[in-house]
């Protein structure tokens, strides 16, 4: 979709050339679930009207859009001979394991059929606290609970830069991205004209797939034949990427990504705990969070949401509270025999249990923690379009 003096537009030749990268992915045995938004955008041309700001209005433009898209994709698609299947899913979707269990059924099932699942967000009907707010953010959460082997996001630039490359040309390109788990994201750039992700929401993206251990793949949508090459690039110190992208490297993890873990990264965050050094080199040790270790709380939520556990400033993982914040905010730096005087009744001891945690960085960042200092590996630094992070967590050797 773009936009220019004439109105908004279809790039229906580019729509083409992804379509058949999809059917060769096909032909050699990927299983492809296609990620695309656009429902707004085909109500506008539908319609004949700019891009709404109010919700009400964008979600009746969406319900008027969203069957102008699947017939483009029907048609397309049918060209080749390939079924495709539409869900609309909202973040409620993913927060209750119940209907994920179901449309996870569905999409494999789709799959097994041979049917290409097209995921978008159900923007006709999802008020503000069951949005995802970009598609980038259901493209990973939806590869990461499918254990996907790889996830692959579509922009209008050809890299990550180290500065926004249309206003500054002193930007370099980024092509492999080691740690993307260390990346601090900044969000000052805005999403497209008729889209809402920008390149910050991308790397995010990018960053909950790879701690996941899913690699990404970050292209330009004008070249979507580069993909193909990608999907085989091994990333070793002197390689090369075999076309111009950026390749967020997976983390080597050594935690057990199970479902419960797998869960808690699609669940919105409600509250935010800062730990002290002892507490977040217990992490790495794979073991649980106590409220001695927690230095200050943040947000309010309840028993059992999900909270992000940060380290000098910078997120390190994502946990589910065995307290409310209420609850929590009085017994941080007290050990568990202090508990029941504090609160007036027994508890448990955890402020999140081992099992309900998710590392979001490296367990060797985290046993790497001196005593007394900040999280010494993710520093702000090195500034770059979209994020920031210390120079050695780029590479820019490995260009095409």
């Amino acid at each position: 979709m773009t936009s220019d003096d004439h109105g908004q537009r279809l790039r229906l030749a580019l729509v083409s050339q992804l379509v058949e990268v999809i059917d060769e992915l096909r032909k050699k045995d990927y299983q492809v679930v296609f990620v695309s938004s656009g429902a707004v955008g085909m109500g506008c041309i539908k319609l004949g009207i700019p891009k709404p700001t109010d919700l009400r209005t964008k979600q009746a433009v969406a319900a008027a859009g969203q069957s102008q898209l699947m017939r483009v994709y029907e048609d397309l698609f049918g060209t080749i001979r390939v079924k495709v299947a539409q869900l609309l899913l909202s973040q409620s979707d993913f927060a209750q394991k119940e209907h994920w269990s179901n449309v996870k059924g569905t999409i494999m099932e789709c799959l097994r059929l041979g049917v290409v699942p097209i995921i978008n967000e159900n923007d006709s009907t999802n008020t503000a606290e069951l949005r995802f707010g970009d598609n980038d953010n259901l493209a990973a959460l939806t590869a990461v609970q499918l254990e996907a082997d790889a996830l692959c996001l579509l922009t209008d630039v050809s890299c990550v830069y180290t500065a926004n490359p249309r206003t500054n040309p002193d930007a370099k390109p980024l092509y492999v991205v080691p740690e993307p788990w260390a990346l601090s994201v900044e969000t000052k750039d805005a999403g497209s004209g008729l889209g809402t992700g920008g390149m910050s929401t991308k790397i995010l993206a990018a960053r909950t797939a790879c701690v996941s251990g899913i690699p990404c793949v970050l292209l330009n949508s004008s070249f979507p034949r580069r993909l193909l090459p990608l999907l085989d690039f091994v990333p070793e110190p002197e390689a090369s990427l075999p076309e111009e992208a950026t390749y967020f490297m997976a983390m080597d993890t050594a935690q057990t990504v199970h479902d419960t873990r797998r869960w808690i990264l699609s669940l919105p965050v409600s509250g935010e705990l800062s730990l002290d050094d002892g507490a977040a080199k217990a992490l790495g040790a794979k073991k649980s969070l106590l409220p001695v270790g927690v230095q200050k709380v943040q947000g309010q939520f309840l028993r059992n949401e999900a909270v992000r556990i940060c380290h000098g400033g910078h997120e390190i993982a994502r946990g589910i509270v065995n307290f409310p914040s209420e609850e929590l905010s009085k017994i941080i730096g007290r050990t568990s025999n202090e508990f029941e005087d504090i609160l007036g009744f027994s508890s448990c001891i955890e402020a999140c249990h081992r099992g309900n945690i998710i590392l979001t960085t490296s367990v060797e960042t985290l046993l790497a923690i001196e005593s007394a200092s900040p999280l010494r590996s993710v520093p702000s630094g090195q500034n770059c379009y979209g994020a920031v992070s210390r120079e050695s967590s780029f590479s820019e050797r490995h260009g095409p």
